[in-house]
């Protein structure tokens, strides 16, 4: 690199540096001259005090021997008029002379402070001359003496300013000399900056240059004396240019690669996509989102290390599909311009492929890739299927930049889960209904604040008498207007968002109140709560349950909680430790969805259930599967050997109750009882089935 000195940076480099030697080099000048100029001015104020002192010192004693010569004659007038004329002679403000009896022979003073002055003088009956240095006056008193006696002592005062004239002279002229000197240094300063100084500019102006496209650049010899301090100061310059660019290397390595695979990752494939965007002429290019979702749980079965190993192993399945298809799809751009992998986040990968002839390029691409990594492969004695997902966009026709692109590419792959064929490409029509399912979550929000979630309640029938002995508290979303958002479309969503907890504290909160109420009123009813994912996933959920049932004033043996299979098995001494507290105090623990998923009778035999609720596609099926009643008397029997209750949920028509009661099953509930219905519906249904079954009319209920 050669920097030029005439260049505007390193001329403003050369001149500041000039400007800041002078400054400095004048800088220390004025301190050594204002320290001299300050020293020869105490100098003059000295010597102009010890010259004012002498004078009235020296006034004062001749006026004494004066007035003991008037007094030697014993003639009063003639020694104030002698030292009359003498002070006025000596331009002094005033004279005094005080006996030693202490009786004053003369006094003629012209100011006041000058009175006091000398007043404090004569008494002090001096027996030699002393003298005083205030502000403005000087005033000295000097023994008068008769014949070698003390006869009395004569004071006078004079001002300070015509007493010091002519001083302090010294001072000024250095003063001037300092300026003249200082005036002389500021130009001879700034040639000596600029001599002296000169191969700094190319060195600054070197560093202020570096940035991404100068770090490549070093300083030459020429650009600075070859030797001394600038030498070295532009070698440690080059040097740290080096580690610079060593840095800046690393750090675009550490900002734009996957750690873990060394692929490239979501920003650098952004910038990929947003420049394939800027640069295309007629291209049509596809973006598309790969989900390995299958890949984290069984990261999680063969833990870290092995999952590094197992993780390259895939990072390379992919990177020679792509190759693969590339082969086959762009063959005549693939050498040119390859597709590119890079690592999203997680399971998700994007391939962006360029320069495609259309989009039945882009969807044979997809297919093949789809059937290439669907593929059972071998690791470790294992045959694993990565089970993929494929999400795809169109570009430019599916994103004007890289950040649309990939979002539609992944609403795409969010789509294409529920797919047969695991591969969806982008439509307008999941645009819109992601963006009604956003519009939908926000209105979930403002219900939530609105308080427009509550609890509506389905009866739940002894299936020996009838009678109504308890309810399930279900979640209902009540608009302002009076309409109802149906559960199957709330209660999802909410799961998926993160609501469903609040929701589900709502519904908790309400049935308990509920609960404790219909007791004060002489209906003491169990009330089964359905507990969320989220709300059991929380360490506090034990104190949170025994905190709304002290609240609401229910007695725990009112209250029962409904823990889905799936979730209670997740960690069974987790759900034990929680639990466990619950139903020393009463409450009953009831296992939702009893057939569903992975339950195990080792796992019933240690975690805390007093129910067990039959899943209502079994009593469904009684009538349509001829399996269906084996499965549900062989759960009856089960439970009856580990003594639980048992509810059938599901219940709609008298055959499924007939079936349940003869089978020994203890509870029913469904449509044939009731739906869901607010609290006020409820206790109104609870007391006329009461009194229909107790033979009196309905007309006593509420």
């Amino acid at each position: 690199m050669s920097n030029d000195a005439s260049t505007p940076a390193t001329q403003r480099t050369g001149l500041g540096l000039q400007a800041l030697t002078a400054l400095a080099f004048c800088g220390l000048l004025l301190v050594f001259g204002a320290g001299a100029v300050a020293l020869e001015w105490q100098t003059d104020q000295r010597r102009a005090r010890e010259r004012a002192l002498s004078i009235v010192e020296e006034r004062a004693d001749i006026l004494a021997g004066q007035a003991a010569d008037a007094l030697r004659v014993a003639d009063g007038a003639t020694l104030e008029t002698l030292a009359l004329s003498i002070a006025h002679r000596n331009a002094s403000l005033g004279v005094r002379v005080v006996g030693t009896d202490g009786s004053v022979l003369v006094s003629d003073v012209a100011r006041p402070d000058a009175v006091k002055l000398l007043e404090r003088l004569t008494r002090a009956r001096a027996d030699r001359v002393v003298s005083v240095y205030e502000p403005e006056l000087v005033a000295a008193a000097a023994p008068v003496r008769l014949d070698g006696v003390l006869v009395g002592v004569l004071a006078v005062a004079a001002e300070r300013a015509p007493l010091e004239a002519g001083q302090g002279g010294s001072a000024v002229r250095l003063a001037l000399l300092m300026l003249g000197v200082l005036a002389l240094a500021i130009p001879a300063a700034m040639w000596l900056g600029q001599k002296v100084l000169a191969p700094l500019g190319p060195i600054v102006a070197f560093i202020d240059g570096l940035g991404e496209k100068q770090l490549a650049d070093r300083l030459a010899p020429k650009d600075v004396l070859a030797r001394g301090e600038f030498g070295e100061l532009a070698a440690a310059c080059n040097r740290m240019a080096d580690r610079l660019q060593q840095s800046y290397r690393r750090l675009q390595r550490m900002a734009y690669s996957d750690t873990a695979t060394g692929l490239p990752n979501h920003e650098r494939f952004a910038r990929d996509v947003t420049e394939f965007l800027s640069t295309r002429q007629e291209d049509v290019g596809a973006l598309f989102v790969v989900r390995l979702d299958r890949l984290e749980r069984i990261f999680d079965a063969i833990g870290q290390d092995a999952g590094d190993e197992l993780l390259t192993r895939i990072v390379g399945r992919l990177s020679a599909a792509v190759r693969a298809i590339d082969r086959m799809v762009r063959t005549e751009t693939c050498v040119e311009r390859p597709s590119q992998l890079a690592r999203l986040r997680g399971g998700d990968f994007g391939v962006l492929a360029p320069r495609l002839r259309g989009p039945e390029d882009a969807a044979r691409y997809a297919q093949l890739l789809a059937s290439a990594l669907n593929q059972p492969f071998d690791w470790r004695e294992n045959k694993l299927v990565l089970g993929a997902v494929i999400g795809a966009a169109i570009l430019p026709q599916d994103g004007a930049d890289a950040d649309t692109a990939i979002r539609h590419a992944m609403l795409a792959m969010a789509a294409a889960k529920t797919d047969t064929g695991r591969m969806k490409f982008f439509t307008k029509a999941l645009d819109r209904e992601a963006n009604a399912q956003l519009a939908f979550e926000r209105e979930m929000r403002v219900a939530l604040e609105n308080n427009e979630f509550r609890a509506f309640f389905q009866p739940k029938i002894d299936l020996m008498t009838g009678r109504v002995i308890g309810a399930e508290a279900l979640a209902r979303w009540v608009k302002p207007d009076r309409t109802m958002v149906s559960p199957g479309r709330f209660i999802p969503a909410a799961e998926e968002n993160g609501l469903i907890g609040s929701i589900s504290d709502i519904i908790m909160r309400d049935a308990c109140w509920k609960a404790a109420s219909w007791a004060r009123e002489g209906f003491p009813i169990s009330v089964a709560i359905n507990i969320s994912p989220l709300q059991f996933a929380d360490e506090r959920f034990t104190d949170k349950v025994l905190r709304i049932m002290a609240e609401a004033g229910v007695q725990p043996n009112r209250v029962e909680l409904e823990i889905t299979e799936s979730v209670a098995l997740e960690n069974p001494d987790r759900a034990l430790r929680l639990l466990e507290p619950l139903r020393a105090e009463g409450v009953k623990v009831s296992l939702d969805d009893f057939g569903c998923g992975h339950s195990s009778l080792a796992s019933l035999t240690r975690l805390p259930f007093d129910i067990i609720k039959i899943d209502q596609q079994f009593v469904r099926a009684l009538a349509k599967d001829r399996h269906a009643p084996a499965i549900i008397e062989m759960i009856l029997a089960m439970a009856a050997s580990l003594d639980y209750t048992v509810v059938a949920e599901g219940v709609e028509t008298e055959h499924e109750a007939e079936f349940l009661r003869r089978r020994g099953c203890q509870i029913g509930q469904g449509f044939l009882y009731g739906a869901a219905m607010p609290a006020p519906d409820f206790l109104r249904f609870n007391v006329e089935r009461a009194g229909h079954l107790a033979g009196f009319p309905s007309a006593r209920a509420v």
